[in-house]
């Protein structure tokens, strides 16, 4: 895919690849922690179908976008008005998925004029309660604790160096079955190790600064989203288990909740199905 660099107003590069369909309604999609702007290639034949326009940039950090000095999960407001200004756009859905929801739900706080619509796909919340987190999987879990705690050790894991080296083909047993059969599958293995590597150009270091900040609640949060809001969650996650979605859709009481029968925490590659209509 052809990647666009842009320049934000303090000089920083910003770079983001389109999918589907070039003339369709915006979507910009926020990815999760690590990941890329290559995190759309999964879902451009069926945007292309349901005729939607997905805006995929690499946060902070993370592929080819440049640093952001440390604003918690408001870093990347300025990204998104300068890409969305860039395109000359007045608004745009705005997808978080997995380590990308705090970010998502951030700009729609701050600046909720630019933004039409929310769509939440596992997404992990920031101050997820403790007792919303008990079915996930103990190396995630591990993996949040090592980043507040441990940050070398978590940028080791993340980006698979040292004897961490084996740890994301070693793990494939541990994840449920929907999952499993993502991963395995030789069709998606492309586009996600493309995906992967580009996640942790950089370093691990972006990811870990990611997974530290959902320890910690954001208060008035949940009271500064006004655009319509929807949790879309797979029964079966657990890297961010559903229960995280019910709490977060309790707090914001016009959402509208949605879960997908048996679904991973990767249903989106496995059937884009209920994501595109949640965008449509």
């Amino acid at each position: 895919m052809t990647t666009t660099e842009i320049r934000g107003t303090s000089g920083r590069r910003i770079a983001f690849c389109e999918y589907g369909d070039p003339t369709g309604r915006p979507v910009v999609v926020v990815h999760g922690s690590p990941g890329s702007r290559y995190e759309g290639l999964s879902l451009d034949n069926a945007a292309a179908t349901a005729g939607l326009r997905l805006i995929v940039p690499d946060r902070p950090g993370f592929g080819r976008t440049d640093p952001h000095t440390d604003k918690g999960f408001h870093s990347w407001d300025d990204d998104y008005v300068t890409l969305i200004d860039h395109l000359e756009l007045d608004s745009a859905t705005l997808m978080g998925f997995s380590g990308g929801g705090g970010y998502a739900l951030a700009v729609a706080a701050a600046v909720p004029e630019r933004v039409s619509k929310l769509v939440l796909a596992c997404a992990m919340i920031p101050g997820a309660p403790r007792d919303t987190l008990r079915r996930r999987i103990k190396l995630v879990s591990a993996l949040y604790f090592a980043a507040n705690w441990a940050p070398r050790m978590a940028g080791a894991m993340l980006a698979g160096t040292g004897v961490f080296s084996k740890l994301r083909s070693d793990s494939v047993s541990i994840w449920p079955a929907a999952d499993q059969a993502v991963m395995t599958d030789e069709s998606h293995r492309p586009a996600l190790q493309l995906d992967s590597s580009e996640g942790i150009a950089q370093g691990g270091s972006a990811g870990v600064v990611d997974l530290a900040r959902y320890r910690r609640e954001m208060p008035g949060l949940f009271q500064s989203i006004s655009v319509p809001t929807v949790f879309l969650h797979g029964t079966d996650d657990r890297n961010v288990p559903i229960e995280v979605a019910r709490w977060a859709h309790s707090m914001i009481p016009h959402s509208r909740f949605e879960e997908v029968s048996r679904g991973g925490h990767l249903f989106v590659v496995a059937d884009p199905t209920p994501l595109i209509r949640a965008l449509t």
